[in-house]
């Protein structure tokens, strides 16, 4: 009998160290592995000639659901919605996309659910996509990159699609979300260290981490409102809030991210918000927060 007792305990104390080690273990942030340079960034974006964008309009055609405690470490198993955002950043004349969603036949496979008010979201996204002078994506994953690459018209919006040298390194990562093969032979991707800027107001700030070509898009207005598209970094606001990562058994072992680099950029940006507060953060899976910014006017909630 005894025997079996120290057995049993043998076993609790392994899944015990087990779940600390895959749930909740966090080790100190190293905040020398990412920084901002905010200065910088805004300067680009005032550089690029042309007029500054003047309002920004999300919709989430579809939703997933994950435990809380994969979405941050430390977090409950209530479920909770991961709503799949794209962005419409308009212009006085045009518009560009951030992110794309994601088609109807890929939210099928993925196992995502259309949002309960749908109301002709998909159509709406479809075409935004059809119209946009540029769709640029915050990372590889198919729930940022399905929109375009699933778009019915999705070679010829090839002229418009602003992939980067490092979203193409590694085609692995997109999740099985490809274009047909030969597509990309002659893509010109773009090539940048630190800082790209895209289009007047906008800027691309490198933040591999979550994926190799994972981004955060600055955005400024014409009224000097600014924002910063994080997609990916954090899935919540709360793992900016407490700078906490995905945990390990997410991180490392499903999505093969580089968690101290997420868990120094969730750091960076909580400092780059405490000592900028009208920054908007713009969280890519984060429902609550999205609708809380869409009734405060930061965000419209339809695509034009």
């Amino acid at each position: 009998m005894r025997k079996f007792s120290a057995i049993v305990v043998a076993v609790l104390v392994l899944a015990g160290f087990a779940y600390y080690m895959l749930i909740l273990q966090m080790s100190d942030v190293d905040r020398s592995l990412y920084g901002f340079d905010l200065d910088e960034v805004r300067r680009l974006a005032i550089d690029t000639e042309g007029d500054l964008p003047v309002s920004i309009n999300t919709e989430a055609p579809f939703s997933l659901e994950f435990p809380g405690a994969a979405v941050v470490t430390g977090q409950g198993w209530a479920l909770k919605p991961i709503p799949i955002y794209a962005y419409q950043v308009v212009f006085p004349q045009g518009h560009l996309m951030i992110d794309s969603a994601l088609t109807t036949v890929q939210a099928a496979e993925m196992g995502a659910s259309g949002a309960p008010d749908d109301g002709g979201s998909n159509e709406r996204l479809i075409q935004a996509l059809s119209d946009a002078r540029h769709i640029v994506f915050t990372h590889e994953h198919g729930d940022h990159i399905g929109g375009a690459v699933g778009h019915p018209q999705a070679l010829e919006l090839l002229d418009n699609v602003r992939l980067t040298e490092r979203q193409l390194s590694d085609l692995d990562v997109w999740g099985g979300t490809t274009y047909p093969q030969g597509a990309l032979d002659n893509y010109t991707p773009l090539a940048y260290e630190k800082h790209y800027a895209l289009a007047p107001g906008i800027v691309l700030i490198e933040a591999a981490g979550h994926t190799p070509g994972s981004q955060i898009i600055y955005v400024r207005l014409q009224n000097g409102q600014e924002y910063l598209f994080i997609g990916d970094v954090a899935w919540n606001y709360a793992g900016i809030n407490l700078v906490r990562p995905r945990p390990n058994l997410v991180s490392r072992f499903f999505l093969g991210e580089d968690r101290p680099r997420t868990h120094a950029q969730v750091a960076a940006l909580k400092a780059l918000e405490a000592a900028n507060p009208d920054l908007a953060i713009v969280v890519g899976h984060d429902g609550s927060r999205t609708d809380a910014q869409i009734a405060s006017g930061l965000l419209n909630n339809r695509f034009q």
